[in-house]
């Protein structure tokens, strides 16, 4: 390993100038750009929009459709959703009918809302704010990591390792939000050390505009309260989650009843035994030649057995470090793991991978915070890096056609 990435003996006790953690982020944001570019230009035929991985047969904004970039026989991903989401966020010009799940992707509106704000609602400008925007929480993200970092003995270099986590590398791939939530839980760790209330408070608000599973995050600071028997300070905390919830009832009221959908998912406490579990033993087959097929499923299961040691990890750490609401939050993250009991939310890396990348971030981070003398703290990564090599997987033809591109093959 790289000397700049091994911790210091000890604590940092003396401040790290700002400019240093931005560089490193910069670094980051600069590294996600450059991929970007990159397979846009050899995977793409130079045509931005397909990192919102729109499907062939996906119904489509007529306003959007001229130049837009469509993957032949595929539905696209969730990337595409959201991208309408940002073209029309007060939901205005209709375009909810183009959307699968309509109030659950109108729920996540801190990106598209963002993206929209920064094109000032100029349509031709919409598409580009949205990269920017997550690029923007790839710059945040690093830039807290490595604050985090300096203040538990790490160099700042390690928060380069933002842009390594599963939700940056689907998000700057797909266009999803969880990387910006991934950001904000980052945020919100590392204010909370530092001991900034009012900070916390804003990222839990935000945390909770991106995607439903921020009301985790909330709730790691509530019950840290209560536990403290703090009741005024727990209800303090809890209407951070009050925005969201106003939005939702707004979302509820403009789409259509026929769209309405459930606030808990039906894979949601359906059967006694957690549906990791269940794939892990049942893995998909892939209509890949036999090699190809044996190391993707294995890596599905490798994955999967790297997220169900984080949520076990989560439960144990909860019980060994000291207690605080960012172990509570990575407990929270790691039962709601163990709850989602239908094998079909397992079924893709994608899905799963992304959505539980605040649970890999907060195990890792809550762990290196012990001791680490035993020389064990760097198993606290290796969930997510176990996750990343399925993650990686997915990105493989487009990296190999990239090198061949760069050498002109």
């Amino acid at each position: 390993m790289p000397y700049f990435l091994l911790p210091d003996s000890k604590t940092n006790s003396a401040p790290l100038p700002a400019r240093v953690s931005l560089a490193w982020a910069v670094l980051a944001f600069a590294i996600l750009l450059l991929w970007q570019f990159l397979t846009v230009r050899y995977n793409r035929d130079g045509n931005w929009t397909a990192l919102f991985c729109i499907g062939e047969h996906q119904r489509v904004p007529p306003e959007l459709d001229p130049g837009t970039y469509r993957f032949p026989n595929v539905a696209g991903y969730d990337g595409q959703m959201y991208r309408y989401v940002a073209h029309d966020p007060l939901l205005r010009r209709g375009y909810e009918q183009y959307v699968d799940f309509p109030e659950v992707r109108y729920r996540r509106i801190l990106v598209p809302a963002l993206a929209f704000a920064l094109a000032s609602g100029h349509s031709q400008w919409i598409d580009a704010a949205y990269i920017a925007v997550v690029g923007v929480f790839v710059l945040l993200g690093a830039y807290w990591l490595s604050r985090w970092a300096w203040l538990h003995g790490f160099h700042p270099a390690w928060g380069l390792a933002f842009a390594l986590t599963p939700a940056t590398l689907i998000s700057m791939d797909r266009m999803t939000v969880d990387g910006a939530l991934t950001a904000l839980t980052v945020g919100f760790a590392y204010f909370w050390k530092t001991g900034a209330p009012r900070k916390v408070y804003l990222l839990l608000v935000l945390a909770c505009l991106t995607r439903e599973t921020g009301v985790l995050l909330v709730g790691g600071c509530c019950i840290f309260e209560l536990l403290a028997k703090r009741f005024t300070q727990s209800l303090v905390w809890a209407t951070a989650g009050l925005p969201a919830l106003a939005w939702y009832l707004f979302v509820h009221v403009r789409v259509p009843a026929l769209h309405n959908h459930p606030v808990l998912p039906r894979w949601f406490l359906t059967r006694f035994v957690p549906g990791l579990i269940n794939r892990m033993f049942h893995p998909l087959h892939y209509p890949f030649p036999a090699p190809v097929d044996l190391l993707a499923r294995s890596l599905d299961v490798t994955a999967l057995a790297a997220i169900l040691c984080a949520a076990i990890m989560a439960i144990v750490l909860l019980r060994r470090r000291l207690l605080s609401p960012v172990s509570i939050a990575a407990a929270l993250f790691g039962f709601m793991a163990l709850s989602l009991t239908s094998v079909r939310y397992w079924d893709h890396c994608y899905g799963y991978a992304r959505v539980f990348s605040p649970l890999l971030v907060l195990v890792a981070l809550h762990a290196v915070t012990g001791k680490r003398g035993t020389g064990l703290w760097w198993m606290a990564l290796l969930p997510a890096a176990l996750v990343d090599l399925r993650v990686g997987l997915e990105l493989g033809s487009q990296t190999l056609r990239i090198v061949r591109g760069l050498l002109g093959v």
